[in-house]
């Protein structure tokens, strides 16, 4: 894709993308998801887990750095020809395509259950599907500026939570950790994938400005930092058996909020959180879009959208139910998992390779 060269994304421009484009949906299962495979006083384990993707996150900056800049795609290609890598880029993109499609499908069918139960499914992927094309179509630089614009409405829904504290009880917390039928392996997944989305800024390198990196780990502090509130409301303001036989314990939380100016708070927050769940849609589309761009050059980059979109919308079809949805994303977001650690993992392999090839033709050279 040919880029402008004058447009450069702004740190702060990337922090609030970082947030906005991370699979926020899980939030509204999270605090049951924490309790029932970690226990009592599972929201703990949220800390945990914002270690491993700090960690993530580290990799990307340390390819940025040691790769002086340049794209992921001419890093492995110094090394591997294009049609060892063309396997594993389809693999992304279709795993990127796929969790868009169903996080996309996932909102449709609960923001239906709640409000349009006799609607079609179809109508709403149309409409977030024309949506997406437009964002997409402006390309990555007018798209964040827009996604900024979208932030504003969504941030303010969490300061509905402090409306909560009058009914907030430290004694629900209880005095054990981490006790009960526990699954620790699988809530991790089920917990990290609150935070995908982070992995596609591997591709940002040729379009940022210098001295980016910090926005990447404030983006996921904002993150983490929604996160530990809603979760620590939660557990105090829920029993544990009330969050484990709770589908969706945020959109409860919501229910009891009592605001004098805004009635059927839950019905304002889960129609805000839309713009939220479009970023994280258009990014991941975003991403495999830039991965089919780069294996096909002689396609024009905006046709490509078109395919993608296409794709997506027949993947959000093929799900019957809620359940299906979720059990699609969750297998999903286990190899979107993978693939954030397995693609900088790579890159870094390939960039140690060069250093140290580097180093012995020095040692060399110096020798003769």
């Amino acid at each position: 894709m040919v880029i402008n060269m004058k447009e450069r994304l702004h740190p702060l421009q990337l922090s609030i993308l970082i947030y906005m484009m991370q699979n926020g949906l899980v939030l509204y299962s999270l605090p049951r998801i924490t309790a029932e495979y970690f226990g009592t006083n599972g929201w703990l384990s949220i800390f945990f887990i914002f270690v491993l993707v700090n960690i993530n996150i580290l990799m990307i900056v340390m390819i940025y750095k040691l790769g002086k800049g340049r794209s992921m795609f001419e890093i492995i290609e110094t090394t591997l020809p294009r049609w060892i890598m063309f396997p594993f880029y389809v693999f992304i993109t279709g795993v990127w395509i796929g969790i868009a499609s169903m996080v996309m499908r996932l909102y449709i069918n609960i923001f239906k259950m709640m409000f349009f139960p006799a609607l079609p499914d179809t109508i709403f992927l149309i409409l977030f599907t024309i949506l997406s094309f437009y964002l997409l179509r402006g390309g990555i630089y007018n798209f964040t500026k827009a996604i900024a614009v979208l932030f504003c409405f969504v941030i303010p829904m969490i300061f509905l939570i402090f409306y909560l504290f009058p009914e907030f009880n430290f004694s629900r917390f209880t005095t054990f950790f981490f006790k009960g039928e526990t699954d620790i392996f699988k809530g991790s997944l089920q917990v990290y994938s609150a935070f995908l989305g982070i992995e596609v800024s591997i591709l940002f390198f040729p379009m940022v400005e210098k001295k980016w990196t910090k926005a990447l780990f404030i983006g996921n502090f904002m993150s983490m930092f929604i996160y530990v509130i809603i979760l620590f409301v939660s557990f105090g303001f829920f029993s544990f058996d009330q969050i484990l036989n709770d589908i969706y314990p945020v959109m409860t939380l919501f229910e009891y909020t009592e605001v004098s100016f805004l009635s059927r708070a839950e019905n304002l927050c889960f129609s805000v959180f839309a713009f939220k769940v479009l970023s994280t849609v258009v990014i991941y589309f975003w991403g495999s879009q830039q991965l089919l761009g780069n294996m096909i050059k002689r396609m024009k980059p905006n046709n490509w959208i078109y395919i993608i979109l296409a794709i997506g919308f027949i993947l959000a079809m093929l799900p019957d139910s809620v359940v299906d949805v979720e059990q699609w994303l969750n297998w999903l977001s286990y190899l979107g998992i993978g693939i954030a650690w397995v693609l900088p993992s790579l890159v870094l392999f390939i960039l140690f390779t060069e250093i140290l090839k580097n180093l012995i033709n020095r040692e060399t050279a110096n020798a003769k």
